[in-house]
């Protein structure tokens, strides 16, 4: 098909137009690739969800998808669409974002020792999360020279790992000293995170810091 736009009127023209089909057909065994063809039914969904819930990773659960179905041909979506499907989910919550951030600025009107920080990306989605109240800055001060710093795997349902900064008081019992959601475990995001901690605890650091050995969480504490 050829197409012109007449400059006078602004209309477009079709000036030639092949009736025969002019190139070839894609093999039956790749039209599985194609945007039209690919979709993700309310079962594969429930089922990508649960199992995301148990701490498994999306290219995981794409290639169980793809064993079970007996090759990658016969999955009706591709490892992006169940990245796209993810995203569009967190999209939808967003409105429990903002009713957190809400929340916690109301919090910090209302008790003015309240900290609070969050990190948004270029779309304007929350990314990371910080908070700890005066309570909590108060025992670090007091007993924060060891720090437990762990992140549980992403056990709710934003699918976010919950970052937990605990520790121990003089009655051997556990107390938070703060708390974080975070969208990702990269070194990067946990620079972000001690540089928010160290802002709200006054620059002081802890003596120790126990992790559960994440390398990105020790080059972070470095």
């Amino acid at each position: 098909m050829r197409v012109h736009i007449k400059k006078d009127s602004g209309r477009w023209i079709v000036t030639y137009f092949q009736e025969v089909h002019n190139h070839k057909m894609l093999e039956d065994t790749l039209t599985f690739m194609l945007p039209r063809h690919r979709r993700m039914n309310s079962a594969e969904i429930d089922q990508m969800n649960m199992m995301l819930k148990v701490g498994i990773k999306t290219p995981q659960i794409y290639a169980s998808f793809v064993q079970t179905a007996g090759g990658y041909e016969n999955v009706p979506f591709l490892k992006r669409d169940m990245y796209n499907r993810i995203d569009k989910q967190r999209r939808i919550i967003g409105g429990d974002a903002s009713a957190c951030l809400k929340l916690l600025q109301r919090m910090e009107v209302e008790n003015p020792g309240m900290f609070v920080r969050h990190l948004a990306d270029k779309e304007g989605r929350l990314v990371h999360l910080f908070w700890c109240d005066n309570c909590s800055q108060l025992d670090y001060e007091i007993f924060g020279d060891v720090l437990a710093f762990d992140a549980t795997y992403r056990k709710n349902k934003y699918m976010c790992p919950l970052v937990v900064f605990s520790g121990v008081n003089h009655h051997n019992q556990t107390i938070v000293f703060a708390a974080a959601l975070i969208a990702n475990e990269t070194e990067e995001t946990y620079k972000w995170l001690l540089q928010q901690f160290l802002e709200g605890m006054k620059d002081k650091a802890p003596v120790c810091v126990i992790t559960d050995g994440h390398g990105a969480m020790k080059k972070a504490i470095e």
